[in-house]
């Protein structure tokens, strides 16, 4: 009961929050800038100064483009701004071009009760676009050294070049090019949880755990062996069947390293397609007087014709 309580009480502040926020001030002129950087690689990446400044233009290019969308090129009630992050994705397995997060933030403008303008920098709603990041976040993790993840088993080919796994995940690539991915075998799998167990320090852990693996992969008969992995609820996390994640690893060759390393030859981001939730969610906000609405128009604004327009940028010269 007390538990039953204590969610009330957050759910009835959180009702409280959204009805108290400030009113937006929905015809300020907004301004737009790219906060520039040239360090968000970091050092450890082995990527050199000219490399990434060669690669910052290319995120400027990539900017632009996306500026064409209305919200963006109105400016209405919001300030823009873009800023780069340093990439997680060099710590993977398999890594060749510049990797970063494009970061679109939105800082609202709204008043305050004694009447001043003010705008939000502090932490404002953002969408990001990632390049070159070849094991994207919205995978699940599955291994370290090597580098096995779990990826959607839902994957449309839209367009050459476009893919999207479960709906809103979108990839672009470069079709011409070997796969991205490749599957990842039973047997593969297998091995590296073998070997992660044996790196245990917990000797009684370790013990019980080897027994339980030992009497899964006693029941794979080896003409599952070679087989696509999935993730499973096992010990083991290690199964065949449809409906789970896919496993998958990196494919080197998928790099063309003909090219520069400052060139984008990979994009992936986050595009939710069910537009009636997308349009609600807008009047919502924008009823709640809500921060994050300039964001969702922005996310309702996006459509295929926007996917596509950032196809060219994959090996553009």
């Amino acid at each position: 009961m007390k538990s039953v309580l204590i969610i009330l009480s957050i759910l009835v502040f959180a009702v409280g929050s959204k009805a108290q926020e400030l009113p937006l001030i929905l015809d300020h002129p907004g301004t737009f800038e790219i906060l520039k950087r040239t360090d968000y690689a970091s050092t450890e990446c082995g990527f050199t100064k000219a490399e990434v400044a060669a690669n910052f233009q290319k995120i400027t290019e990539l900017v632009i483009l996306v500026r064409n969308n209305p919200v963006l090129s109105e400016l209405k009630g919001f300030d823009g701004r873009v800023r780069i992050y340093n990439s997680i994705a060099c710590q993977y397995e398999g890594v060749y071009g510049v990797p970063a997060r494009i970061s679109f933030e939105f800082a609202a403008w709204y008043r305050l009760k004694d009447g001043r303008e003010v705008r939000g920098l502090i932490e404002p709603p953002e969408w990001s676009i990632y390049i070159n990041t070849i094991q994207p976040g919205w995978t699940s993790g599955f291994s370290r050294k090597p580098d096995f993840f779990g990826v959607p088993e839902k994957k449309e080919t839209i367009a050459p070049g476009i893919d999207v796994y479960d709906g809103e995940c979108f990839v672009l690539y470069d079709p011409s090019r070997p796969n991205y991915w490749l599957p990842v075998t039973v047997k593969e799998a297998f091995d590296v949880v073998f070997a992660e167990n044996k790196r245990n320090k917990d000797e009684i852990q370790r013990k019980m755990t080897l027994e339980m693996l030992d009497g899964e992969w006693a029941n794979v008969p080896p003409t599952d062996w070679n087989k696509p992995a999935t993730m499973s609820g096992m010990i083991s996390r290690v199964g065949t069947m449809e409906g789970f994640p896919k496993i998958m690893k990196v494919n080197p060759a998928y790099w063309d390293k003909s090219k520069p390393k400052s060139d984008i030859q990979f994009i992936t981001f986050r595009m939710i397609t069910n537009k009636n939730f997308l349009e609600q969610r807008s009047k919502e906000w924008l009823k709640a007087n809500s921060i994050s609405y300039h964001e969702a128009r922005f996310e309702e604004s996006l459509d295929m014709d926007f996917v596509r327009s950032l196809v060219p940028l994959i090996g553009k010269k």
